[in-house]
């Protein structure tokens, strides 16, 4: 993963452009992809980094996300790659230090933040793109949630989630298997839904007309609930030590591989040579 210094980069992960003062980040592989690299996750570290250094050259910042393609076979099979390698915890560790990083950084952001998704979306893409001041999804979203089939926890479900829609129906969704934009907006888990078609077109309208109205203070309206540093940190470190202990658990591999089994029809073996 290579970085440039200006704010116009490619690399495997992301792409980055600056379109009339909106940084726009169109993501191109999860972010887990970084897990067995410890110099990718270091250049992405950099690479956030470098958007704070050069905070005057932009005025907003727009997350074009990936659709997350068979979530629930490519979440499976990086758990197990993770249980069976000789530094599987360190795999995991590495993914929740990444998203750690990532979520503290996205709430020191000055800047109004939105994020744009569509297509199949993780409730880990979803929790991530709680940390942004506005969503915007697709008609054509669909949100899976693998986790609630094994017993764990999404990471970044602690913090954001409840203070949107209060602890009770928070413990309901992280129930949930898989639900529709709809009630996702009905909850006020997402701001926006629109045309698939029109997805890229319609939030980039939205951000330049709050960035030329000059007396819009929706942006500064959206920075003071933010969150709170200290309570965020809490959050995030329970949340490792609630993962890290369920992974380690001794029921866990029976109970993943009796979900494998019945989910895709084959053992943990098949499910990593990708039968």
């Amino acid at each position: 993963m290579t970085i440039q210094r200006g704010l116009t980069s490619v690399n495997d992960l992301l792409s980055t452009s600056l379109e009339n003062d909106i940084l726009v980040i169109r993501q191109k592989q999860h972010i887990k992809a970084l897990t067995p690299n410890v110099e990718a996750i270091f250049a992405f570290y950099q690479y956030i980094e470098t958007l704070l250094l050069l905070k005057k050259s932009w005025k907003a910042m727009v997350m074009f996300a990936r659709p997350d393609e068979n979530e629930y076979l490519e979440y499976s099979r990086f758990l197990y790659t993770a249980l069976s390698a000789k530094d599987g915890d360190n795999l995991i560790a590495r993914l929740l230090n990444v998203v750690n990083f990532y979520i503290r950084k996205l709430s020191t952001f000055n800047a109004f933040t939105v994020f744009a998704g569509r297509g199949t979306v993780s409730m880990f893409h979803l929790n991530l793109s709680l940390a942004y001041d506005y969503r915007i999804f697709a008609d054509d979203t669909v949100f899976e949630n693998p986790g609630a089939d094994i017993g764990l926890i999404t990471k970044g479900s602690g913090y954001f989630l409840p203070r949107l829609i209060g602890v009770r129906k928070a413990t309901e969704v992280l129930q949930w298997k898989t639900f529709c934009p709809d009630d996702a907006l009905d909850l006020g888990l997402i701001d926006q839904i629109v045309p698939v078609s029109k997805l890229e077109e319609e939030t980039m309208q939205f951000v330049a007309a709050h960035l030329d109205a000059s007396a819009s203070i929706f942006p500064d309206i959206r920075k003071l609930f933010k969150c709170d540093a200290k309570e965020l940190e809490r959050s995030l470190e329970m949340e490792d030590r609630i993962i890290l202990d369920r992974l380690k658990s001794p029921d866990f591999r029976k109970t993943l591989s009796r979900y494998y089994i019945k989910k895709f029809g084959c053992d943990l073996e098949a499910l990593k040579k990708g039968h």
